[in-house]
């Protein structure tokens, strides 16, 4: 898109054309994303366009974007957002016109998988077949929840996350933390800066997964069924990209208390909230290595369960039980 790129083929950063696309504003550049009421009854010609202010302010200030911070910028916490049939529509419109620039006109598509089963099958041959000097990029957080359709029509590159130490040097860097802070936070995101970040600006979201986990290893321990019950009630209340995180964050901090455990030394979550009571040392020598595998087939399996719509107290209390079982 640059107007005057450098011998390398990169962006000169000071054209138009960049300084549109530093802006998010550039004419042929298109952006699809999940929006509330996309299909719903009264709100049918809603479309990304409506949003796209909102979504330009949120990419400024957000440069890892995830997908529950979104739903949060446009207080949407209470509703169903996905890509519908009108933005498809909208989509292939924009694409049947003529670049502006007379150069390539690009579609980012961001999470194909909120995309509806009729929005994708829409898109469909245009994703097999685009138009000439025409780009779709398709950017996705969880490639399993994609249409197998969709997949089989894309080239897919898998990019890692940054890593630890990078993610430890950009937050020291970049957002002046301190380096015991950042190595804990690179660690817990496991190398991902758009969830350390998450993490550092709501440090109190992080606090009620740390006190829920820490409740759950007592009760499970303690075999304590009343204790589990008043758990389920609360956990249950959460939506379920908040149940879901919280599955992530359990087994990532069952992970870092086992490399405690052989290493004898480290950081954990807990480190940042010393007014948890939590003593990491103890926990670990109750933790054998034996009960890893099983600790960790609960999360994940409950993170699934979620994802799939059933009921989150039903898979929290199964949770529960299966983890007295461990002990």
């Amino acid at each position: 898109m640059c107007d005057q790129p450098n011998p390398n083929g990169g962006a000169c950063g000071f054209c138009d054309a960049c300084v549109q696309s530093s802006l998010f504003s550039h004419p042929d550049v298109h952006f699809a994303f999940p929006i509330s009421g996309g299909d719903g009854e009264g709100a049918s010609s809603k479309t990304s366009d409506q949003y796209l202010p909102e979504f330009r302010t949120y990419l400024k200030t957000n440069p890892f974007p995830m997908f529950k911070n979104w739903i949060s910028s446009i207080s949407a916490q209470k509703k169903v957002l996905q890509i519908g049939v009108k933005e498809s529509s909208a989509v292939l419109n924009k694409l049947s016109l003529k670049s502006h620039s007379g150069k390539y006109k690009i579609l980012v598509l961001w999470l194909p998988e909120k995309l509806s089963s009729a929005a994708a099958n829409k898109l469909l041959k245009t994703i097999e077949e685009p138009n000439e000097k025409t780009v779709l990029l398709l950017i996705t957080h969880d490639l399993s929840g994609v249409l197998p359709t969709i997949i089989s029509r894309c080239l897919v590159f898998s990019i890692p996350p940054l890593g630890g130490k990078q993610v430890e040097r950009w937050l020291n860097k970049e957002r002046n933390v301190a380096p015991d802070t950042a190595r804990v936070l690179s660690k817990m995101s496991c190398g991902d800066p758009g969830l350390a970040l998450d993490y550092l600006e709501n440090r109190e979201n992080l606090k009620v997964f740390a006190e829920a986990f820490v409740s759950s290893m007592k009760i499970s321990f303690k075999k304590d069924f009343q204790g589990l019950h008043l758990w389920v009630e609360e956990l249950g209340s959460w939506g379920r990209g908040q149940t879901q995180e919280y599955f992530t964050f359990s087994s990532t901090v069952i992970s870092e208390i086992a490399k405690y455990k052989s290493m004898g030394s480290g950081e954990v979550i807990f480190d940042w909230f010393p007014e948890i009571s939590f003593k990491t040392e103890g926990f670990s020598k109750l933790l054998k290595y034996s009960y890893l595998p099983m600790f960790m087939s609960v999360f994940d399996e409950g993170k699934i369960d979620i994802g799939r719509n059933l009921n989150p107290k039903i898979v929290l209390f199964d949770a529960g039980i299966r983890m007295m079982e461990i002990f």
